[in-house]
């Protein structure tokens, strides 16, 4: 412990600024998802607590010790505050812009296979008092800046190109056609995306490589595929772990591959880093696994050489 503590005392910590995606969830797990008709089905649990992709990078950037800032619609009402002190008493600096709307609330049906139905029981404001100034100045100075896939943080776009600031997106299952992604996948360098929606995920990522430095489609519990310029697709392999709770596993790994990144680890380690931060939170019921550190994630990684 001390030889590590030691080994990051003159190290930086890296900044990540990560725009849009707070909510308050109800999860309810079931034996099986509805088979699109009426039916009645028997709950085997139920929890609620705080989700969406921003929650859950950010909250796992700053248990890999980044120095997170989140900007995200919240509501002022009770959801929207515990979410709001969730954030916060992880060490999230959470900009809190009001939503009139209220704080964005879904219901996830859960299935033992991790497969996901979700209702939104509110969407939040689609257009939001937010400017691209303003989040142009949110970014200012940051390392790392996660756009996701919320309507207003695509204002945050042209800023962050005028600068060259690289992008990271994470935009889930997009078909590959649905234009609400197009602007996101765009101005990635950095880009995650899920085999959910494509019959041949690895086939069409390999079109999106070119001007990117890391495309990642990711398949669940079996694992991920990297492509990166002028190298054949690498697979990732997931790490064994009993599920708890599958929610999140997307974004945790995706926060891993940018802690290797900040630790400039060969591409390799990054990704198995990543395997690893998505492990801890699939064997936990929270967005990010409790256990979470930088020496946790380097146990299972291994340090880099030198």
């Amino acid at each position: 412990m001390t030889h590590l503590a030691t080994w990051r005392t003159d190290v930086r910590r890296p900044v990540a600024a990560v725009i849009g995606g707070v909510s308050w969830n109800q999860v309810i797990d079931v034996p099986r998802l509805p088979a699109g008709r009426t039916e009645t089905l028997f709950s085997t649990g139920s929890r609620e607590g705080i989700g969406a992709t921003g929650s859950g990078k950010a909250l796992n950037l700053a248990r890999l010790g980044f120095d997170t800032r989140l900007h995200a619609l919240v509501g002022d009402d009770p959801e929207g505050d515990r979410a709001a002190a969730e954030l916060v008493g992880s060490g999230v600096d959470l900009h809190r812009v009001a939503d009139p709307a209220g704080t964005e609330r879904h219901v996830n049906l859960m299935d033992p296979e991790g497969r996901r139905a979700s209702v939104y029981v509110n969407g939040g404001s689609a257009d939001p008092p937010v400017t691209e100034a303003d989040l142009a100045a949110f970014c200012e100075g940051a390392d790392y800046v996660w756009v996701n896939l919320a309507g207003y943080a695509r204002r945050a776009l042209p800023a962050l190109a005028a600068r060259g600031t690289p992008v990271w997106a994470d935009v889930h299952d997009w078909d590959g056609q649905n234009d609400f992604h197009r602007d996101f996948v765009d101005a990635a360098r950095f880009l995650f995306l899920s085999d959910e929606a494509l019959d041949d995920a690895v086939g069409f990522a390999a079109h999106l490589v070119a001007g990117r430095e890391l495309v990642v489609v990711t398949h669940g519990r079996r694992g991920a595929t990297a492509l990166l310029p002028g190298h054949e697709p690498l697979f990732v392999p997931p790490l064994e772990v009993e599920a708890v709770d599958p929610n999140g596993a997307g974004d945790a790994f995706c926060s891993g591959v940018a802690y290797g990144h900040s630790r400039r680890w060969d591409w390799p380690r990054a990704l198995a880093a990543g395997a690893a931060v998505a492990a801890g939170c699939v064997a936990s019921p929270h967005l990010a696994d409790p256990q979470l550190t930088p020496q946790w994630v380097e146990e299972r990684v291994g340090r880099p050489a030198g």
